[in-house]
């Protein structure tokens, strides 16, 4: 029979599902990977000196070393996978939603309730597969970072046998200046400690009376 309350539930939420659906086409259902172009300028000639600190540009690095170009396709395909998934899934469920439209008036109450909870409860399903996906691509590029680190720390480690760098820096315009590496030997966090608290035990003492 006709319904109203029904056959207006239903543009309700048909209107819902082309947001969403528009929502996830737009490639908002996972957050785009910024994998940054690195323009790599022509390294000026400089005269190397001897020096017992080396430092590596990070930014270069990152746009000639073969394996951060892998890791960082690799990154994309699954993005685009996801991508794909992810808009197969929200297609089905707009046609879903269109047919229950076109239904709704010949439905009765009960089954027009019924199956509008079903297609809610599968637009929440869709929700969380978006957000399943976005922590998933997280979690990959996390550990896509984590590999290439481990082997640029790895290579540096046995490059340094040789040159004996006492400590060699990352340099990045992008992310900032870190430690790559340094020797144990040059370790002054023992003597620090025990010179500031013997400064704190002298500050704390009592002052003598002039």
């Amino acid at each position: 029979m006709k319904n109203i309350s029904v056959a207006l539930n239903a543009v309700l939420i048909v209107a819902v599902a082309i947001l969403f659906y528009l929502h996830f086409s737009n490639n908002q259902s996972v957050k785009e990977v910024e994998v940054e172009e690195v323009k790599v300028e022509e390294p000026t000639k400089i005269e190397k000196i001897e020096s017992n600190i080396g430092y590596i540009n990070i930014d270069s690095l990152q746009g000639e070393y073969k394996l951060h170009e892998e890791l960082t396709n690799k990154l994309k395909a699954r993005e685009k996978k996801y991508k794909r998934e992810m808009s197969a899934e929200s297609s089905a469920f707009e046609r879903k939603v269109m047919e229950f439209q076109k239904k709704a008036q010949t439905m009765t109450q009960f089954e027009g309730q019924t199956r509008q909870k079903e297609l809610a409860d599968e637009e929440q399903r869709l929700y969380k597969m978006g957000e399943d996906f976005e922590i998933k691509l997280q979690n990959e590029q996390i550990k896509l970072n984590d590999e290439l680190q481990n082997k640029i720390k790895a290579y540096i480690t046995e490059f340094n046998k040789d040159t004996k760098y006492d400590i060699i820096i990352g340099a990045s315009a992008r992310i900032g200046n870190m430690v790559l590496y340094f020797n144990e030997g040059i370790n002054i966090s023992s003597e620090v400690t025990q010179g500031l608290n013997e400064q704190y035990d002298l500050d704390k003492a009592p002052k003598e009376e002039k």
